[in-house]
């Protein structure tokens, strides 16, 4: 049995944030691997602003040095909209042990989920902190907050700005090669 943190979202892009904070909770609960699960369609957010193929690339190209990363793409071949709580139970008859790494940002609509109460008895969520999102809860994790929210980053590319430091250079590239979030 494996211990896995499961961490999921759009990577609209992928940033460093995403990289460094699963990274460092990993090593703060004691677990061996994060599992990334990129979202076809999040139920709370809008359509993700590029395509599938194209997220995933880029999370592949940030993650390509993370050896305690794996990337999950059982929600992308569900296609339609993604739910946790269905990703948790296909995930759990593998036997693994599960907990789920939560923005703060999304903790603050986490009673929204489909079978939150489930989420919460089958995953144990932890909460990542996030610049500018306060939360009181013994789930938050005592994590340096880091730089990169996915929709800063969409507005400085748009606007010609640089996003060094805040993704890798192998996803700016990526960016700049498909001329994506112009």
């Amino acid at each position: 049995m494996m211990r896995t943190l499961l961490y999921g979202g759009t990577f609209d892009p992928p940033h460093i944030a995403h990289i460094q904070l699963p990274f460092d909770a990993m090593e703060l609960l004691g677990f061996e691997r994060v599992l990334y699960v990129p979202a076809f369609q999040s139920p709370l957010k809008g359509v993700p602003h590029t395509s599938d193929i194209h997220r995933l690339a880029m999370l592949e190209l940030a993650l390509v040095n993370c050896t305690w990363a794996e990337i999950s793409t059982i929600e992308l071949e569900r296609s339609g909209t993604s739910y946790t709580i269905d990703t948790i139970e296909t995930l759990l008859n593998g036997g693994d042990e599960i907990r789920l790494l939560i923005g703060a940002d999304q903790w603050e609509q986490f009673e929204q989920w489909k079978r939150w109460e489930d989420i919460l008895r089958l995953a144990n969520p932890v909460i990542l902190p996030r610049d500018g999102v306060v939360v009181c809860n013994e789930r938050l994790l005592q994590l340096e907050s880091h730089l990169g929210v996915s929709t800063d980053i969409r507005k400085l590319l748009k606007n010609g700005e640089s996003v060094e430091g805040i993704v890798c250079a192998e996803v700016k590239d990526y960016i700049t090669e498909h001329q994506l979030y112009l």
